[in-house]
């Protein structure tokens, strides 16, 4: 609990202010997250290949700078696939979850950069989508701790109910119908059915990551937030969230910074 709300005012500082506290923010957050990637799937090492991990993630936020969100994209896609080729020809299971990793990691942050970097409603988004799987996360906890009932994915989390998820995804909802709607004057119908989508998607990641932590048999990515394991456990929900609402954004305006 003090970890947390040690890191609360800096985070929520960093979303409000934007550039260029929140690109450090989310950069640091990409390195340490490339870290507990790579030290995972290599079983305590990093070496060579996770140096490689990290320039590859930091490089497509390089790219973003230089060039467009969708050069930046393309850029992470190239090295996880290339990374995923070699995985394939040397037949190592370790570096195929490597490049899983680079592509997560990599496209989260560009992603959650771009978003708030839109003038119009960069800081309202992020700040959304971030409460959001917060409220996802929270209220999947409470419902699941008191109802139990059917496990949602038993071989992965056997903590997680069916009855957890429902409650994050009505948490999510009834926090963006106030933040969004009621707040922001924005139509409850889609406001509600893209929390929904949110939340699913967040319970998603916490899984995807759960899979590979299943896999090398760690509890959490790392040890440096005491009581709440690494940031990659930490921010394992909005690895498939920010991506998405990136991508929304993108349909709908047609247009990348």
């Amino acid at each position: 609990m003090k970890t947390a709300v040690l890191f609360l005012p800096p985070v929520v500082a960093a979303i409000y202010f934007g550039f260029p506290w929140f690109d450090l923010m989310v950069g640091l957050a990409a390195a340490v997250m490339m870290w507990e990637w790579t030290r995972m799937c290599r079983e305590g090492g990093f070496g060579l290949s996770g140096w490689a991990a990290e320039v590859a993630v930091l490089g497509g936020l390089v790219v973003l700078y230089t060039g467009s969100a969708l050069y930046a994209v393309a850029f992470v896609a190239a090295v996880a696939g290339c990374i995923a080729v070699i995985g394939l020809v040397k037949r190592e299971n370790a570096v195929l979850h490597m490049a899983i990793g680079v592509a997560l990691v990599g496209l989260f942050c560009i992603a959650f950069l771009w978003l708030r970097s839109n003038p119009d409603h960069g800081r309202l988004t992020v700040a959304w989508l971030v409460v959001a799987v917060w409220f996802t996360d929270t209220g999947a906890y409470a419902v699941g701790n008191a109802i139990g009932g059917p496990k949602l994915a038993p071989r992965i989390s056997p903590n997680k109910t069916w009855a957890g998820l429902a409650g994050g995804v009505a948490a999510a909802i009834v926090w963006s119908v106030v933040a969004l709607g009621w707040y922001d004057g924005r139509a409850l119908l889609p406001v509600a059915v893209a929390a929904a989508v949110t939340a699913v998607l967040a319970q998603t990641g916490d899984l995807s990551v759960s899979v590979f932590k299943r896999r090398y048999d760690v509890k959490d990515t790392s040890a440096l937030l005491p009581g709440h394991g690494g940031v990659l456990d930490r921010l394992d929900g909005m690895l498939l969230t920010g991506p998405a609402a990136a991508m929304l954004f993108y349909l709908a305006d047609r247009a990348l910074v």
